[in-house]
């Protein structure tokens, strides 16, 4: 079994449990990975991504409307980034199939990839947001504090093991998955009704 304290691995049933009683001050709402539509690479023990709360947003600082915070330079349209010290710096990246933006951490020893991603501690449920102005002030504020009790950064995989983390990742959703639909199907509801269309 893979473990790794960063990107604790949960059941399909937990996750379901968490989409239905996520703490709504930190979160809006919970996306499953495939609609969320996340690469194979990005957090790939996550089940899915959570949306920031307005209430989270508003603690960042973050205003409908306000301008681009100050320090952030945009690489391209969908790409912004913060360098607080000497290749260490902050990321938001806008997803092409969503229109959600991510929160990322570059840190000195991984100048040219993701080292950490801001999410919820449940399985390592990473956080969007809908705009790239509310991820730089989150970004920002979980920068300069601790992230609020709920959140951390969590270290991403090195891109030596993305690949074996990842494939590990779909094995286990995809028998967690099956597993379900064939409890599902051994219900007594589901065996009497199978019955009944056999007589």
């Amino acid at each position: 079994m893979f473990y790794d304290i960063e990107r604790p691995e949960i059941t399909l049933s937990e996750w379901e449990r968490f989409c239905k009683d996520f703490p709504s001050h930190l979160i809006d709402k919970v996306i499953d990975r495939e609609k969320a539509c996340l690469p194979d690479w990005f957090m790939p023990l996550a089940w899915g991504v959570a949306i920031a709360s307005d209430e989270l947003l508003r603690e960042a600082g973050y205003r409908h409307g306000m301008r681009q915070p100050p320090g952030w330079r945009e690489r391209t349209p969908d790409y912004f980034t913060h360098y607080i010290a000497y290749e260490n710096g902050l990321l938001v990246r806008e997803s092409e199939e969503t229109d959600l933006w991510t929160i990322e951490h570059l840190g000195p020893s991984r100048r040219y990839e993701v080292d950490e991603v801001l999410g919820h501690v449940f399985g390592g449920t990473p956080l969007f947001t809908r705009s790239s102005r509310s991820a730089m002030c989150l970004a920002m504020h979980c920068h300069t504090k601790e992230p609020p009790p709920g959140l951390r950064w969590i270290k991403a995989p090195e891109e030596n093991d993305v690949r074996r983390v990842a494939e590990h990742a779909k094995h286990h959703r995809g028998y967690e998955r099956y597993h379900a639909q064939v409890l599902h199907e051994a219900t007594p509801e589901r065996l009497i009704d199978k019955q009944s269309h056999t007589c």
